[in-house]
Parts: C-alpha cells; structure tokens; sequence
C-alpha cells in the first residue's frame, strides 16, 4: 500500500467531497480505489462518512477516535457558496483525556449566513507555570487534571461584499480540578485555579474573503468582536474580552502561497485561569505547549510560507513571534517570544483544498513540539 493510502487512511481523509455534481461529469463508482482517490472523492454522492481519528499534539498525545463527517456546498440557482462541515467526533488520548465534540462552519445559500462554532464534553490534564513572563522552570509546572462542558458559537449575517455582522456566545465550564501538589500561596490566589463557569455574550464583524476556508490560496480573512461575560449565582467572573484576528494570503504561484496572521486578544477584569489569553497550542505560536504563558493581554504575528513538492505532497515553512503581559502598554521587545518550524501537508480533498498537516516546531525558550492535524493552522 501507498503511503499516500496510509496517510489517508490515518487522518480521516475520506471526510470531504460532497454536494450534487453536474449532470456531465459521471459519478465514480463507490470502490476502495475511489474512495480515497483526491480527485475522484468529491465526484462521489457521499454525505455522511465514519472515519478514524488519529492526531497527535503535546498537550493530548496520541488521540485517536472515531468521528461522522458532512461537507457540502450549499447551492442557490447556478451559485455555489464554499465548503461547509458539520464534524461530530469521541477521542480519547495517550494522556488519558476523553472528548466529544461536534464543530461545524456552515455558509448557508448565497452565503448569506455564516454559522461556526463547537460544543462538547472532555477531560484535560493541563500545566500551570504561572501568570505572566516571569513563569516557573519548564519542568517545574503544576499539573492540573479538570473537566470541561463547553460552547462557542459565532452566527453571522451578510451585510455585503463578503462582510458580515452577527453574534457571538461563550459558554465554558470548568470543574473537577485535581491538582497533582498542594498549591503554593501565589498559585492558590489565581481566580479560577479550582474551576470557573463563565458565559459572554456580545457583538462580532466577520471579512470572509478567503477563495478556500480550509487552506486559502488567495485573498483575505478578518474577524473582530467583544464579548462581555457576566457573573451570576456562585460565579464571581465578571470579565470583558476582545479579539482582532487578521489574515492575507498571496498567491505566488498557482501551487504555493505566502500567509500571515496577526492576533491579538485582551482582557479586563476578574478573569479567571481557563480565561486567559495564553501562548502556544496547534495553531498560533506552534513549538510552545499550550499555556506555557499567560496573562491579560497577548498578540502575535504568524507568517507561512506552502509550496507544492510532487503531486500530492506539499511542504511548509513557518515562524512566529509574539508578546504576553497585563496590558497592551507594558508590552515589552525584551519579552519578545519566538518560534518556527517546518511541515508537510498531504491533499486530502482536492475540490475544497484540505490537507493533512504534519508540523515540527522549536520555541526560543526550550523545546519544540510536533503536531498532525486535518487543515491549516490559518
């Protein structure tokens, strides 16, 4: 067997091709050859698909699972809005954390409506090394098993020329808090050390220009909003958050792509632990493990270049740099953090341009992670 067929087969390849065809083109028949051919998948009338999971990050090792997946495109008249999903998956990890999860981004017809979001159920085992720049030695963390019930839901309304108002609404609750040692003074006074329940509520804009929202070739993305989370009954949370995430893509050639990202996300208020922008993680400042800092205010700037390597195979080079403080005015270039890697992608679904992601990363205080994941970091 290929590797191409094993790659597929391991990460959920034959998730995607949907939606109704032109009458012209004939449907391949349903046979294993098909199935996991990139070009033939999105000709073939499949909605719902069972598919394994196996991804790998530092935070949840070795997660593998089963998952149903359904990618469409939504159709008005002769117009085709670009791919949806609706992912329902149960994983568990080598870490022993357990998820269930379902995430969807659905245009609806005409793309007069964006929907995106997720919801679920997990256990975590997480690490603590302290608020701000001045953190714990690498291995001196604290580590922190908990279980989540989550919600995080964005529902956009186009306004024109692909700009979009809507809505945004947090739900996230934390409890079960197990901490592997007693807690020193400093870290018993963190809010939220033990658990939080928190819910937001405000307003978002959403510029969805990108010509693929799974890995973009061309085009733009921008998405702003402030969300206002109350306190209620038992929960002492009163903490507003806002959020700018900025993306341009360019087109070198008609197989690679040059990205950047800026994010930048900050808080006021009682902000509880699970709460805080924090550094690291699958998608932006790859190489840090997720949380290895974390405070009321962080931004960073992502670039990455993708280039076509030989029929299916693509490769990627990326780096990243970033601050983290307690507000945007004491950001200091002396806490600048770094980090980079390398990557290859495997096309999975040749109409919609989703790849299986394979990265190793380095940060510039110690370490680096690796990562296999289904799509682009941005």
């Amino acid at each position: 067997m290929s590797l191409y067929k094993i790659l597929l087969g391991i990460a959920l390849s034959a998730s995607v091709g949907v939606s109704a065809q032109d009458t012209e083109v004939p449907t391949p028949k349903k046979t294993f050859r098909n199935f996991i051919n990139p070009d033939s998948l999105p000709l073939m009338n499949l909605r719902i698909v069972p598919i394994p999971i196996l991804t790998s990050t530092p935070e949840t090792g070795i997660r593998f699972g089963g998952a149903l997946e359904y990618f469409f495109n939504a159709k008005e008249k002769d117009a085709e809005a670009r791919g949806s999903y609706i992912h329902g998956q149960l994983t568990y990890s080598t870490l022993g954390q357990f998820e269930a999860k379902a995430t969807w981004q659905v245009f609806t017809k005409g793309e007069k409506f964006v929907f995106r979001g997720s919801a679920g159920y997990s256990t975590y085992n997480d690490r603590f090394w302290g608020i701000g720049n001045n953190t714990v030695a690498e291995n001196n963390y604290l580590a922190q098993d908990y279980s989540r019930i989550f919600l995080e839901s964005r529902t956009y309304r186009l306004l024109k020329n692909q700009w979009y108002i809507g809505l945004k609404l947090d739900y996230n609750d934390v409890y079960n808090v197990v901490n592997a040692k007693p807690l020193t003074p400093d870290q018993n006074d963190v809010p939220g050390i033990y658990g939080s329940k928190t819910i937001g509520l405000g307003p978002a804009i959403l510029y969805e220009g990108r010509d693929f929202p799974f890995s973009a070739h061309k085009g733009a993305y921008a998405e702003v909003y402030f969300a206002r989370n109350f306190s209620f009954k038992n929960n002492p949370y009163d903490f507003n958050t806002w959020f700018l995430d900025l993306r341009k893509y360019y087109p070198l050639t008609t197989n690679s792509t040059l990205a950047f990202q800026l994010s930048s996300i900050h808080t006021t208020g009682n902000v509880p632990l699970r709460e805080l922008p924090k550094v690291g993680g699958s998608v932006l400042m790859r190489g840090y493990f997720t949380g290895r800092f974390r405070d009321r205010s962080f931004t960073a700037l992502q670039a990455e270049y993708r280039f076509h390597i030989w029929r299916w195979v693509y490769g990627a080079a990326f780096g990243s740099a970033g601050l983290i403080d307690d507000a945007l005015s004491s950001y200091s270039t002396g806490n600048l953090l770094k980090a980079g890697g390398l990557g290859l992608r495997f096309l999975v679904n040749k109409k919609n341009r989703m790849f299986l992601r394979l990265d190793y990363a380095r940060n510039s205080t110690a370490g680096g992670a690796y990562y296999i994941r289904l799509n682009e970091a941005f």
